[in-house]
């Protein structure tokens, strides 16, 4: 009985760091965007610097990609 309920624990305690693990990377505030977004920031700084005012390298997440244009707007009817 010991050992079960030492099993059960764990599997619950390996999905609870999975769920966690996964809200802090890939949840809108995550660390693996914010860590991106701050790369990127400092990238297109000194971007402008050398390139002029409003010249990017990068693009910041969440800033492109927010609908699909007309990409599947396709008119097949005559």
């Amino acid at each position: 009985m010991n050992k079960t309920v030492k099993k059960v624990f764990l599997l619950i305690a390996i999905l609870v760091g999975i769920f966690i693990f996964w809200q802090l990377t890939f949840n809108d505030g995550g660390i693996l965007k914010t860590g991106y977004n701050a790369l990127a920031k400092g990238v297109n700084g000194q971007w402008e610097k050398v390139a002029g005012q409003g010249n990017k390298i990068l693009v910041e997440w969440g800033s492109n990609a927010d609908s699909n244009g007309q990409g599947f707007d396709i008119n097949t009817k005559k």
